[in-house]
Parts: C-alpha cells; structure tokens; sequence
C-alpha cells in the first residue's frame, strides 16, 4: 500500500511539474520565429518572409487574462502582403494557422514583426498552440 501510495504522490508531482512548465512561470528559451526547415508548407499556403514592413500593418495583441487574441477575427486579401506587429506579451505565445503552415513564435518580453503573403482563399482556424485549451483561438477569413 505505502508502495503504490508513493506511486501516486510521484506521478501527481510529474504531472504538476509539466502542467506549471507548459503554463508559464519560468524563462522561455529561444525558439526560431519561423517554422523549422523540415516543415513545409503546400505550394498554395502563406510562406513567412523576412520583415520588411512593407505590407499593411497588422497589430496583434496576445491576452493573457483572458487567453485571447486582439482581434480574434481577421480578414484579409489573397495575395495581398501583411505586416503582422504583435504585442510584447508576458508569456510565450503563437500565432498559428495550421492548414496553412504559419507557425510564428512570441517570446515573452520580445517584439516580434512579421510579414505574411496568403495565396489561398479560405477561413482558416487561427490558434495559440500552448494556450490552445484554455480557449485562446480567432479566424482568418482571407478573400
């Protein structure tokens, strides 16, 4: 009994830890700002570029009390180049947009600017890949 008790303590004390290290709480490290070169996007999705700032500007805020994105909905032109500029946040953050292959990372305390191109229409689930289950989603409608 005192065996499988001491199971059970060890097995809460991994989960909190995972839970506390997945929800904030310590220093992030760095992560790249664009996908991993193994990831490649279908020929007809949005390629990240180098910023430029060229594109009409974006701003993206990340709520953290609510998890929430500011605006939670964007429309936006096919073809047409944005310049995502997101809030400094306090935690690390994402901007994800799955079907089509945009997986951008927020470090918290960084200021991170990024232009995006769409090349397919569509509304596309916009998600925050670690805050994902506390509800912090938007769309992306592009026309």
């Amino acid at each position: 009994m005192r065996t499988k008790t001491a199971y059970i303590l060890g097995l809460l004390l991994i989960a909190a830890t995972l839970i506390a290290a997945g929800c904030g709480g310590s220093e992030p490290t760095a992560t790249p700002t664009t996908p991993p070169a193994t990831s490649t996007p279908t020929p007809s999705s949005t390629e990240p570029t180098q910023p430029s700032g060229g594109g009409e500007l974006v701003e993206v805020i990340h709520g953290e009390s609510p998890y929430v994105f500011i605006p939670d909905t964007l429309d936006l032109e096919l073809g047409k180049t944005y310049t995502l500029d997101f809030s400094v946040p306090t935690e690390l953050h994402t901007f994800t947009l799955p079907e089509l292959g945009i997986d951008i990372f927020i470090n918290a305390g960084e200021k991170v600017t990024e232009d995006i191109t769409i090349n397919q229409v569509g509304v596309f689930e916009l998600v925050c890949t670690p805050h994902l289950t506390l509800g912090m989603v938007g769309t992306v409608t592009v026309s």
